[in-house]
C-alpha cells in the first residue's frame, strides 16, 4: 500500500484528479439514475470508482493526521 501511495503522490495532479474525478462520476451516476431511472455506470465500474474514492479519502486522512 505504501508503494501505491508513493506512486500516486509522485505525479503532480494525480491525487486531486483521482479524488474529484471519482466524486464527480459517482455524483453524476446518482443524478442520472434519479432523472432517467437508468444506470449511467456499470456496477463493476461503480465499485472500482468507489474503491478509488475510499482509498484517496484514506490517504488524505492519513496525511492530515501525520501533519498534526
Amino acid at each position: 500500500m505504501k508503494k501505491l501511495e508513493e506512486l500516486i503522490y509522485s505525479v503532480k495532479y494525480l491525487p486531486q484528479t483521482l479524488y474529484f474525478g471519482s466524486v464527480g462520476l459517482l455524483g453524476y451516476d446518482i443524478y442520472y439514475y434519479v432523472v432517467n431511472e437508468v444506470d449511467f455506470l456499470n456496477s463493476y465500474i461503480r465499485i472500482a470508482i468507489g474503491f478509488v474514492f475510499i482509498l484517496m479519502t484514506g490517504f488524505a486522512l492519513k496525511d492530515n493526521k501525520k501533519k498534526k
